[in-house]
């Protein structure tokens, strides 16, 4: 339990300090983070209330669409037509005035039905100028189309027993097929509308309005401690902060968005918005930019407050546990790192009466073990690398073996790249890859028919085409096998020209890799001083020079020097054994 104890107040210290850290150097991006979800949910306030608006009007025209569908309207006589506008009036208290117009917007006789308890005939007239300004071609288009907003103010007429009517109104007019009546027109009131904007409200100190395609509004609701000023100061400035989403034609663009926007007396606001499904209208949704990042600002003095804290709880566990787990704790380090660099079979001593001393016991059991599956292991791989490389090294000598002139060809140029490579101070796992290369760097020879590599005379164009192709064959030979791809590209190469005119890539300088380049040199050494039926082996000493003309050129001046170096010491070896 000592132990537990131990552990589990170093697991404290462990998390809060990295917490700690994470939170202040992350606390100005999750800010950031918070602020961005703030302006998407003053955002989605306004979508939702433009989807609650969009909804108002979709909900009565898919009672009409249904009703003119499902009812042959063309075949009805006029008392049935009058009755059909009747029981729509009466389904449809939103509608005030309802009536069929011709195909010239016309209103068709004793086709108009009204709530003759609310509404005065006289205002009849009224209503089918509004339809009249409606263009028909926007109908004939899109189905339908709405007027603009437009108050009502009517004083009560108490002689006819009506009331006085105060309210807010559009038009519509909707494309039909019945007969002589072309279209369906309706006064909707808007009141409803108002009430819904009302119910939705926005947050303590915001707004939110329905504004039409002029940007004039038509309801509102505002936050209960939203300043008096504030309501009358945003209607002003409506054209100013929603004008640059209207087009020419005053329509509001079929886009969502929020923004930040400054009022005359410097205050910021985020404006939201959002348009209705139709008609071309806004929701808009508006709250103080200080009150859009309150939150933001507050989650920062909590989260400095925690960080301060937990610095606090840290520093005091750290000093009181910390002497305790650190030496054992420590070597365990050590060993893990020993282990992990490769040095298996490292032993641990811990000297305490807790489960650390067990942990030791099995670290050092784990440690042995990984030693004897290491040996076990570098010895399986050590066998099958032997395997491979005698494969592919009988592989070489046979084809040197196709033409007596190139017999040990591949031994010589491995021999000599090694030389050069220890005269430039290659380590040992390059000198390894260098002498696998040397080996292989004519593998894909035995891609090519012996009647070429064999042929006495000059080869032709086709012929010598084929025999270039041997690195890349080469290459191809050696891909499948894992410990051997460090000498893929020495294979593919080693015919480069440090100019870029050798083959199979046309690579220069030190784009060719340089175990590549140290071939290239073996190979033109072997070659200058080996008998070939189209030439004759030239002497050591001529070979320096045949070199000094190709350096720079075909061959890296670099490793053409460390080359020349080694040749000079073998002359001058033999010359003192003479």
């Amino acid at each position: 339990m000592r132990l537990f104890r131990t552990i589990t107040l170093m697991l404290v210290l462990l998390t809060a300090v990295p917490v700690t850290v994470v939170g202040l150097i992350l606390i100005d991006s999750t800010v950031e983070i918070v602020k961005t979800q703030t302006w998407e949910i003053q955002q989605e306030r306004a979508e939702r209330a433009g989807r609650e608006a969009s909804a108002y009007f979709e909900n009565i025209i898919d009672d009409l669409d249904l009703l003119v569908s499902n009812l042959d309207v063309a075949d009805m006589s006029i008392d049935e037509q009058q009755k059909l506008l009747g029981f729509i009036l009466q389904k449809r208290p939103e509608v005030n005035i309802i009536g069929f117009y011709d195909h010239y917007g016309r209103p068709l006789r004793n086709l108009q039905a009204f709530d003759s308890g609310r509404i005065l005939p006289s205002e009849l007239a009224g209503h089918q100028q509004k339809i009249g300004g409606i263009d028909l071609r926007r109908v004939e288009a899109q189905a339908l189309a709405f007027s603009a907003a437009y108050e009502i103010h009517r004083k009560a007429r108490p002689e006819l027993e009506i009331d006085a009517r105060h309210e807010t109104a559009v038009a519509l007019l909707v494309r039909v097929q019945a007969g002589g009546a072309a279209f369906l027109g309706m006064e909707l009131s808007l009141e409803p509308l108002k009430r819904l904007v009302d119910r939705l409200r926005s947050s303590q100190r915001g707004q939110l309005l329905l504004v039409d395609s002029d940007l004039a509004r038509i309801a509102h609701s505002a936050g209960e401690h939203t300043p008096a000023g504030d309501i009358d100061a945003l209607d002003g400035q409506l054209p100013r902060l929603l004008g640059p989403l209207a087009d020419g034609s005053g329509s509001a663009r079929r886009v969502s968005g929020a923004r930040p926007v400054r009022m005359p007396d410097d205050r910021e606001l985020l404006v939201a918005y959002s348009p209705l499904v139709r008609p071309d209208w806004l929701m808009v949704s508006t709250e103080p930019l200080d009150d859009v990042y309150k939150a933001s600002r507050r989650m920062f003095w909590q989260v400095l407050l925690v960080v301060a804290v937990s610095l606090l709880v840290a520093v005091g566990l750290g000093v009181l546990f910390a002497f305790g787990l650190t030496r054992p704790i420590a070597k365990l380090v050590r060993g893990s790192l020993a282990i992990a660099r490769g040095k298996f079979g490292t032993q641990l001593t811990v000297r305490t009466r807790n489960e650390l001393s067990e942990l030791a016991h099995t670290f050092n059991y784990m440690s042995n073990q990984l030693l004897y599956y290491d040996e076990q292991t570098k010895e399986l791989v050590a066998s099958l690398e032997k395997g491979y490389l005698e494969t592919l090294r009988a592989l070489a000598r046979s084809i040197d073996a196709k033409d007596p002139y190139t017999a040990g060809h591949s031994d010589r140029v491995t021999e000599i790249a090694l030389q050069i490579g220890r005269e430039l101070g290659l380590d040992s796992e390059q000198m390894k890859f260098l002498r696998y290369a040397g080996i292989m760097h004519d593998i894909g020879k035995i891609g090519i028919r012996d009647a070429i590599l064999g042929k006495k005379g000059r080869l032709t164009d086709e012929e010598f085409e084929l025999v270039r192709q041997h690195p890349v064959i080469g290459e191809n030979i050696i891909e499948p096998i894992d410990f051997l791809q460090p000498v893929r590209p020495l294979v593919l190469h080693h015919h480069e020209w440090i100019d870029g005119s050798g083959y199979p890539a046309g690579l220069s300088g030190d784009q060719i890799p340089l175990g590549a380049r140290i071939l290239a040199a073996a190979d033109t050494f072997d070659a200058v001083t080996s008998e070939r039926p189209y030439q004759k082996a030239v002497s050591e000493e001529e070979a320096i020079g045949i070199l000094k003309r190709l350096s720079c050129k075909q061959l890296d001046p670099d490793v053409c020097d460390a080359l020349i170096r080694v040749i000079e010491r073998q002359i001058a070896g033999e010359a003192a054994e003479a």
